[in-house]
């Protein structure tokens, strides 16, 4: 499938996805060099750099140490498998974020290793990666059923000092890990609200000092909006999953709309109909039969349309000249969706969790690290759903997209 790339941001999105994004290491230094004062303190036998972002009241400490007998921190990374684009993205975010930061040899070549979750790790694991951290050998990869087996073996290792600190993506890693109440730190990537799903108090407070969760602010409600401003629909069809609001956004969908002044027809599944052999005749049925009178416009919650049936689906909506939009994935947007506009920044959270594990080898406290991080918006664009939906790409339009399938 070809790709194009286009590099400037629609005006009207731009706007509301405000903040400079924040990357790693040396990237953060050069882009916010008006506003940084730096002091230096020796840390073994390698000065510190002491980064202070004066406006937003916290520092990080962006080079590298070891642990206090010499020896390199040790990293498990934990997901909910199978990983899914977002996770491999944010692993490489965290590894490029290590790297600019000198916790990973500036000659391991992970600009050349594989875009796939598995393979990029295996690169972590079997390299030499400087002497200050590794990666456990493997990652852990709950699942939903009790996890015993894993959660015996980290409870083990973080008491024996095996692993350090422990990086999780996604909600159901976060809540699996504050049950155990290990005694090391962690991190929680990806977790759509996880101020409501109890893996911390707030952004301000985690309410624990060894837990620390990145919170990105009213990302759905944020999409929402954009979508509006760009499509200007008065009735939407919102495709949903009961039970997942605190993984999907979806009371953010709800509330968006009903600020916007916008009908909502919503259509629901359950969270068993996604597991099940037939789903994909399930929501294709379930679509058939809705009354899509007056719908400008289809907004697929995240978990309602995936890589293998976005071609379908979109084709069906596409042949009734209404567009489909997604709530996440740029590859749904790859395989078929006409379009995915995304307040999340996969690759950004890794870098900035980066930032904060630095933080924590330099000996701070995990829950007292800034949570908060506002991703700018991206547009992704298939152009052939577009064609067979009538959805007229202006050349204006066309210049605020990132990147466009064909």
């Amino acid at each position: 499938m070809k790709l194009i790339h286009f590099k400037v941001f629609l005006s009207e999105i731009a706007s509301f996805g405000g903040q400079i994004k924040k990357t790693a290491g040396r990237i953060v230094c050069i882009i916010l060099s008006l506003m940084l004062t730096f002091s230096f303190t020796g840390c073994r036998s390698r000065d510190v750099v002491e980064v202070n972002l004066e406006k937003q009241d916290h520092d990080f400490l962006l080079t590298p140490c070891k642990k206090e007998n010499g020896e390199a921190f040790t990293i498990a990374f934990m997901d909910l498998g199978p990983p899914i684009e977002s996770s491999y993205l944010c692993l490489k975010g965290l590894a490029e974020g290590l790297q600019d930061s000198g916790y990973i040899d500036a000659d391991v070549p992970l600009s050349l290793a594989p875009q796939d979750f598995f393979e990029y790790y295996d690169v972590l694991v079997n390299s030499d990666l400087g002497g200050y951290i590794k990666f456990c050998e493997e990652p852990y990869m709950i699942d939903e059923g009790d996890n015993k087996d894993i959660a015996k073996e980290l409870i083990e290792k973080t008491n024996n000092g095996t692993i350090d600190v422990i990086v999780a993506t996604g909600t159901d890693p976060g809540l699996f890990l504050k049950g155990l109440d290990l005694p090391v730190p962690f991190l929680v990537c990806l977790a759509t609200d996880p101020v409501a799903s109890g893996i911390i108090d707030s952004a301000d407070d985690t309410g624990d000092p060894d837990i620390w969760a990145l919170v990105e602010p009213n990302p759905y409600k944020r999409q929402f909006e954009g979508y509006y401003r760009m499509l200007e629909f008065d009735k939407i069809l919102l495709v949903t999953v009961n039970g997942m609001d605190t993984i999907t956004g979806n009371p953010l969908y709800r509330e968006a709309a009903d600020e916007l002044g916008v009908n909502i027809l919503e259509l629901n599944f359950e969270e068993s109909d996604m597991h099940a052999n037939d789903y994909e005749d399930k929501i294709a049925n379930g679509i058939r039969d809705a009354n899509l009178t007056g719908i400008d416009a289809a907004l697929f919650a995240y978990g309602t349309m995936d890589d293998d049936n976005a071609d379908m689906l979109s084709s069906m909506l596409a042949r009734r000249g209404i567009p489909s939009l997604v709530g996440d994935g740029d590859s749904i947007c790859e395989n078929g969706a006409m379009m995915c506009l995304s307040c999340f920044d996969y690759e950004g959270y890794g870098n900035y969790a980066s930032m904060v594990l630095s933080n924590i080898f330099h000996g701070r406290k995990a829950g007292e690290q800034p949570c908060r991080y506002t991703s700018s918006p991206h547009v992704v664009l298939n152009m052939n759903t577009a064609e067979q939906t009538g959805f007229k790409c202006t050349f204006g339009f066309l210049q605020g997209v990132d990147r466009i399938y064909r």
